[in-house]
């Protein structure tokens, strides 16, 4: 796994010395209903976590007023000059955009309505140093209705096809927040990464999961708490056993995640699933920041690095077009270099999918039991990636 990690940073380093590219960190945050009257003392803990993470893009959920924006750029993203969308007051909570100022330039935001609270889509372009043209970045934050119900679950339905139907058609596209679902079956969810999706996303740790189970414990991201907290901007309790944060991506823009980059920040994997995040001890961070984790707010940030600024904008799937690798019929067809080279497939988490030798002049890979997300294929020296609807 370590001599994955360290092949795969290899690449990331090749990209971006040979086409001048950025790597560019994306998370997504439920700040818990943050207002001046309920920072209840968590700006330390935003502070700890958050430059641990070192996001270029930050999105934020469940910003009760326009408190936020200021104290984050002035007190939480200080390793490089930020800035915060302007606050827009919708009806219950809302979503808003910080950025890194000598990445991105702020384009401007648009509000779609829903029965319950604001969907927000921000646009930002990139600062590019390599005299190609800025790369045009539409977020959409999401904060879908909550609750296990039928009632709630048709909700989040309605809500997603407000989305759909207010949506952008650029070709880098993300969709971020927290999004409530319960099961990768529900409508809310197969109706953005689906096969009948009107426009289709990708969820980059596949469609293949379940809450409240062993199994699946490492993407959970709510609740930090076992309990409820008297303090700690109030929130919800029991224990890490849910998945609702989500980063979502264009097709066109899922071949350029940095495999292996999408993390639930603070989750070690631990089937907690009723018990808070540092109950047993937390064996991926120290317990300070498990400490932090759990205070800041009931969910778990989320982050991924996705890679820009190598090719022309509007390049439609450009990321993807190599010229050995094509993916048809359920099946990769590679172009032999070299016969007996091994090739390697591997899904964002690193975990070998498939082991095969390669004879020439044309390999045939099936990929039909595979689930769907984002894979890296690695054939002897060479290094691409797919999606697999």
């Amino acid at each position: 796994m370590k001599v994955l990690v360290l092949a795969l940073s290899l690449l990331c380093c090749t990209l971006q010395t040979s086409f001048a590219a950025d790597t560019v960190r994306i998370c997504t945050y439920n700040a818990l209903k943050f207002n001046a009257s309920n920072e209840d003392g968590r700006i330390p803990h935003f502070r700890r976590i958050l430059d641990s993470i070192r996001p270029d893009v930050l999105l934020c959920q469940e910003v009760d007023d326009a408190s936020l924006g200021a104290r984050f750029v002035g007190e939480v993203l200080t390793w490089t000059p930020f800035a915060a969308s302007p606050y827009i007051n919708g009806p219950d909570t809302d979503c808003q955009i910080l950025f890194a100022q000598d990445k991105f330039d702020y384009l401007g935001q648009r509000r779609i309505t829903t029965t319950l609270r604001d969907i927000a889509e921000f646009t930002i372009a990139t600062r590019p140093t390599n005299g190609l043209q800025p790369d045009t970045l539409v977020l959409y934050a999401v904060h879908l209705k909550a609750s296990d119900d039928a009632s709630s679950a048709s909700q989040r339905t309605q809500e997603v096809r407000r989305l759909i139907a207010g949506m952008t058609n650029a070709s880098y596209a993300v969709i971020a927040g927290d999004f409530n679902i319960y099961s990768p079956q529900e409508a809310a969810y197969t109706e953005l990464v689906g096969p009948a999706a009107t426009r289709r996303f990708v969820d980059p740790l596949g469609t293949t999961w379940a809450r409240n189970t062993a199994a699946y414990a490492q993407i959970y991201t709510q609740c930090t708490r076992q309990t409820t907290m008297g303090s700690c901007g109030g929130g919800v309790d029991g224990g890490v056993d849910d998945r609702f944060d989500y980063i979502l991506v264009s097709t066109e823009l899922a071949p350029r995640i940095v495999q292996g980059s999408y993390t639930p920040f603070g989750n070690d994997g631990v089937a907690r699933l009723n018990s808070a995040i540092d109950n047993p001890p937390n064996q991926r961070v120290s317990a300070d920041m498990a400490a932090a984790l759990k205070c800041a707010s009931d969910h778990l940030p989320v982050y991924v690095d996705i890679i820009l600024g190598d090719l022309q904008a509007g390049v439609e799937g450009a990321a993807n077009n190599v010229e050995w690798l094509h993916l048809l019929d359920h099946a990769l067809e590679i172009d032999v270099v070299r016969d007996r080279d091994v090739v390697q497939i591997y899904d964002m988490q690193g975990r070998l999918w498939a082991d095969h030798v390669l004879i020439g002049p044309t390999a045939r890979i099936s990929v039909a039991g595979l689930p769907a997300g984002v894979y890296g294929v690695r054939a002897g020296t060479r290094w691409a990636s797919f999606v697999l609807p």
